[in-house]
């Protein structure tokens, strides 16, 4: 009799299907990768705070967090990767808040309580976000992760804007002009304050340049005229 071949069975080219079989396979061993890589990031925003983004090294992030830097390489490739996942989850949170808010905060007490929170925590130093924060807008390497954080934040406003006013982003402009106002009118104070040494009263002056970009954006959500026939 002949033997028939004894076919394999096939495995996940790799990626995504890999992951899942493995977090089918060993659960434990998953969710322990999972809290490894939660506490890196953890370590690394604070690190980034209280060293700077460029002072601190990835044998830095590796002896904080108690774990190889072996191990910090399997998770994390390199610094700036650290970087653009803090970013994401920075974004995700911003984006939640947004969302949150939308029923019962206007846009404009919504951006203004989230800029002066991150005054008083500049101030204060007690945000580990404001170290990532700096290193996206000051660092070259991470001028593309800068870009689209800031880009990812006024789209989130702008949805925010469109969700209120009942504008439609995909024919009316008016959204994406408000939310760049808006974020403008509190990024700068927060870039002046970071770059002269002679500081004011942060708060003070993001107040007043809200109030400003405020003013206009009212102006901007205006009903439009009717068009001449």
């Amino acid at each position: 009799m002949v033997k028939r071949p004894k076919t394999k069975a096939t495995k996940p080219a790799g990626g995504v299907g890999d992951q899942r079989v493995a977090e089918i396979k060993y659960p434990r061993r998953t969710e322990r990768r999972k809290r490894t890589k939660a506490k890196i990031l953890d370590v690394a925003a604070k690190q980034f705070s209280e060293a700077g983004y460029g002072a601190t090294t990835m044998q830095n992030i590796a002896d904080a967090a108690d774990v190889h830097v072996t191990t910090l390489f399997m998770h994390f490739k390199a610094k700036s990767d650290i970087a653009l996942s803090l970013a994401a989850l920075s974004i995700d949170s911003f984006r939640s808040r947004a969302f949150d808010a939308r029923e019962t905060v206007s846009v404009f007490d919504f951006v203004r309580q989230e800029a002066l929170a991150v005054a008083k925590a500049l101030k204060n130093r007690t945000n580990s976000d404001l170290g990532l924060w700096s290193a996206l807008y000051r660092d070259k390497d991470l001028a593309f992760a800068w870009s689209e954080y800031d880009r990812e934040r006024k789209s989130i406003i702008a949805d925010y804007v469109a969700a209120v006013y009942e504008f439609d982003r995909e024919v009316d402009y008016r959204p994406d002009i408000v939310a760049s106002l808006l974020l403008t009118s509190a990024f700068l104070p927060h870039r002046r304050w970071l770059e002269t040494s002679s500081r004011g009263n942060l708060v003070h002056e993001i107040a007043a340049a809200l109030g400003t970009g405020e003013s206009a954006a009212r102006h901007i959500l205006e009903p439009l005229p009717p068009t001449a026939s």
